[in-house]
C-alpha cells in the first residue's frame, strides 16, 4: 500500500500525468462557478457569490500551472505518439498557450470582483464576470474538442498528412 502511494505521489508530480489532471479544472470549474454565480445572483446570496468567484479564480488560474506542465510534457507526448501526430500535438499545444490570456483575464476580473464584492461594492463587475465567464467557458469547451479530436481515436477528425 505505502508503495502504491509514493507511486501515486512520482506520478503527479511528472508533467506527462500532471497536465492530463489540470486540463478538465477550467472546463469544469468555470462551469460550475458561472452556474453557481448566476444562481447567486438570482437568489440574492452573498456569501454563495463569494464561493463562486472564488471557484472562478480558481479555475480560470489553473491554466497557467497546465500550460506550463503541458509544454514541459510535450517532447515526450510526440515521442510516445505516431510521427505523423507530431505537428497536430505541438499546434494543439500552441493554441492552449496562445488561448491562455482570456483564462489569466478571467482569473483577474474574478479577483477584483471578490474583492470588490466583500467590500461591498461592485455589483456592475458581477455581470462582466458572468458575461467573460460564459466566454471562458465557450473556449475552455473548444479547447477539450479540440484536444479529443487529436488523443481519441473514436473522435478523430483529423488525418495525419
Amino acid at each position: 500500500m505505502w508503495r502504491e502511494l509514493i507511486n501515486l505521489w512520482q506520478s503527479v508530480r511528472d508533467p506527462e500525468y500532471a497536465h492530463l489532471l489540470l486540463e478538465a479544472l477550467p472546463l469544469y470549474g468555470i462551469a460550475a462557478g458561472f452556474l453557481f454565480l448566476a444562481l447567486s445572483v438570482f437568489f440574492k446570496e452573498g456569501k454563495s457569490r463569494l464561493l463562486a468567484l472564488v471557484l472562478l479564480a480558481v479555475s480560470s488560474g489553473s491554466v497557467w500551472p497546465y500550460v506550463t506542465l503541458r509544454e514541459k510534457a510535450q517532447p515526450r507526448i510526440v515521442a510516445t505518439h505516431d510521427p505523423s501526430y507530431g505537428p497536430l500535438i505541438r499546434e494543439q499545444t500552441k493554441r492552449r498557450t496562445s488561448t491562455g490570456w482570456a483564462f489569466y483575464s478571467l482569473a483577474l476580473v474574478s479577483t477584483l470582483t471578490l474583492i470588490l464584492v466583500a467590500a461591498g461594492k461592485g455589483r456592475s463587475l458581477i455581470f462582466l464576470t458572468l458575461i467573460a465567464s460564459m466566454g471562458c467557458f465557450w473556449l475552455s469547451l473548444w479547447l477539450h474538442k479540440k484536444e479529443c479530436e487529436i488523443y481519441h481515436r473514436n473522435i478523430v477528425k483529423y488525418r495525419p498528412p
